[in-house]
């Protein structure tokens, strides 16, 4: 689960999947919980919330980044493997099956997947994994029957953007992470080439929220 406290002091740190969480897991004074315990210190504790977002189309990329290209071009199919569930829940939008497909089939449908066509799959299943979802969501989340409110004091919530230098600094000053430590890194996997003026759309009715929330310009 996305969210930790840090050590000797009464600070939260919140995010979403695909924004910094396999670094923040990696910190040393981050102590990883879940959901239930940090409703619970909202409530009683009235922790310091230090959330951090991502620009939604930057996130896109980098889950279709990740998930379709970076884990199926490097997995060693000689060996016990399992598609993740950011990934399984594409599979019946592709037309793919565990059942059905082997895993070269799998690994081959994912690698040929083209952004735009990730994109139209992501409408049809983004609210099925949290790694897809609405980073706003977490915060408010509207497909849990319990503790759907996180309960972060609007007056003692921080919001960092983790594309802006600055505010990572002000993120790392203020709960010790040293953010020049980067794990889980796609940067080795080339970008798509351009995102059609379609995808771009799709991306904006998804992650609307995120755009008007935490202050991304819409393209």
């Amino acid at each position: 689960m996305p969210y930790f406290t840090v050590d000797n002091s009464n600070n939260l740190v919140v995010t979403n999947f695909k924004v910094m969480f396999s670094s923040f897991k990696k910190t040393p004074n981050f102590t990883k919980i879940k959901r239930y315990k940090t409703r619970l210190l909202t409530k009683y504790s009235r922790p310091e919330v230090h959330f951090t977002v991502r620009d939604p189309y930057q996130k896109a990329i980098s889950l279709y980044k990740d998930k379709f290209q970076k884990i199926p071009q490097n997995i060693d199919l000689g060996k016990p493997f399992k598609w993740e569930k950011p990934q399984r829940v594409f599979f019946p939008y592709m037309g793919l099956s565990l059942k059905h497909n082997s895993d070269l089939e799998i690994q081959q449908a994912l690698i040929n997947t083209s952004f735009d066509d990730y994109v139209k799959l992501l409408e049809k299943c983004y609210w099925q994994d949290e790694h897809i979802q609405p980073q706003y969501w977490i915060l408010n989340h509207p497909n849990y029957w319990f503790l759907k409110d996180l309960g972060a004091d609007p007056a003692r919530l921080n919001i960092y953007k983790m594309d802006r230098p600055e505010e990572m600094e002000a993120f790392a000053s203020a709960t010790g992470f040293d953010f020049s430590n980067r794990a889980n890194s796609t940067g080795a996997i080339k970008p798509p080439p351009a995102i059609s003026t379609e995808s771009l759309q799709i991306i904006n009715s998804i992650y609307s929220e995120d755009f008007a929330a935490f202050g991304y310009e819409r393209k």
